[in-house]
């Protein structure tokens, strides 16, 4: 409570002089003030409207003073405040007062929009009053929503970007079921061609036929999975949380990595260590692409070297978080480059962008978890993030994968 000190004894008339001046003071104050600033009695009843309150609402203060806050308010909150307004005189417990909140208020010309909003009761004063302190945060609001469009904008190039890297790799992983298609339409047509069948060779020659066209449906089949992995993975969409099964997600990603011819160029494999089964509310697409992206990472560090294998590692961190982590045998990273890592434009690749960790970053961090690097036990990296999670099953399984 601001207490305004005159410092020498009144003489007569004075009194009202200060009084008209601390009014003009206290007036100037208000309307100097960048934010809006409504006062308001124990009945919801306005009787104060300052400038700024003026230019966000739209309204005059005359229009204003004297009737409902309500009017100032949309549903829900105008048919929930009078009660709150009830309960609060009666119980003295307060839900707002003293806390800031984001909620919606309503213009003159009934736009609505978001605002910030923190209430206080004023002390001692004749009756009952209540201040609120209001700041339009439309633009705020905006900027978060236009950053996670370029967000999405940006993963969605990335991902068209690597998948063009891997060009070579995709259209080999494509070329062998289509290949393995034709050869088997071919051996079809040519025991069909045969008339000179007679009935002892007819029945082998039918389970031959119904075998080739089995394999035929099999490679058909294995060709369009490939297909959907590369649909799903580039597709353009709005960022959406959904259940996910972690474990069947990071072996589906697994499965486009492979992809990735280097894996059988070089000799990598992929280990993966799969503690119990979680359960999450996740963009399953943008996680892929942080673990698809820590994977090809991955398989670069330890392109040019004699390796083991890519571990991926699925495990509890605590009751709330789970835990995924990328390791690898390669060369490491630098001490000089190590601060670097989560920078954008920041790459040691000849012709990389230097935007795959910042992007991954910035999705682990959409989710509530977090994204380190930490050096391996005697060489390489270690890449780590955490998502928020719930157990479903307490089994544990470990395999390896490789072609």
């Amino acid at each position: 409570m601001v207490t305004i000190g005159l410092g020498k004894e009144n003489k007569p008339g004075e009194s009202q002089r200060d009084v008209a001046d601390a009014n003009a003071k206290l007036s100037a104050l208000l309307d100097a003030a960048v934010d809006a600033i409504i006062i308001i009695d124990h009945l919801g009843n306005i009787e104060l409207f300052n400038a700024a309150a003026e230019r966000m609402f739209g309204y005059q203060s005359t229009e204003v003073v004297g009737n409902n806050v309500k009017m100032l308010m949309p549903e829900p909150y105008q048919g929930e405040h009078d009660q709150y307004l009830h309960n609060y005189m009666h119980t003295n417990q307060a839900r707002i007062i003293g806390i800031g909140r984001e909620v919606k208020a309503r213009k003159k010309d009934g736009k609505i929009f978001p605002i910030e909003l923190s209430v206080g009761e004023v002390k001692d004063s004749s009756h009952k009053q209540f201040v609120g302190i209001i700041r339009d945060i439309s633009e705020r609001i905006k900027a978060h929503s236009d950053a996670v469009i370029n967000r999405e904008r940006l993963a969605h190039v990335t991902r068209l970007s690597t998948m063009g890297e891997m060009a070579a790799g995709i259209a080999h992983e494509i070329n062998q079921p289509l290949s393995a298609v034709s050869s088997y339409a071919q051996a079809c047509k040519n025991m069909l061609n045969k008339s000179n069948l007679d009935a002892s060779t007819a029945d082998f020659q039918q389970k031959k036929l119904s075998d080739t066209l089995e394999k035929i449906s099999k490679q058909a089949l294995r060709a369009g999975e490939v297909i959907r992995r590369l649909r799903a993975f580039v597709k353009k969409r709005h960022a959406q949380r959904e259940a996910v099964d972690l474990n069947g997600l990071i072996e589906d990603t697994i499965e486009l990595a492979k992809v990735d011819t280097r894996l059988l160029d070089h000799g990598i494999k992929l280990h993966l260590n799969i503690e119990p089964k979680p359960q999450l509310m996740i963009d399953p697409i943008q996680i892929q692409q942080v673990l698809f992206n820590l994977i090809r990472n991955a398989i670069d560090a330890m392109e040019n070297q004699s390796t083991e294998a890519v571990h991926i590692h699925l495990r509890w961190l605590n009751q709330q978080f789970i835990e995924v982590s990328v390791s690898d045998s390669g060369h490491g990273v630098s001490v000089e480059n190590k601060n670097s890592l989560f920078h954008p434009f920041f790459t040691t690749k000849p012709t990389g962008m230097g935007m795959g960790l910042p992007i991954c970053q910035s999705i682990i961090h959409s989710h509530g978890g977090e994204l380190r690097h930490s050096p391996g036990v005697t060489t390489g990296s270690v890449f780590t993030f955490t998502l928020p999670a719930k157990p479903i099953v307490n089994t544990l399984s470990e395999f390896t994968i490789d072609d």
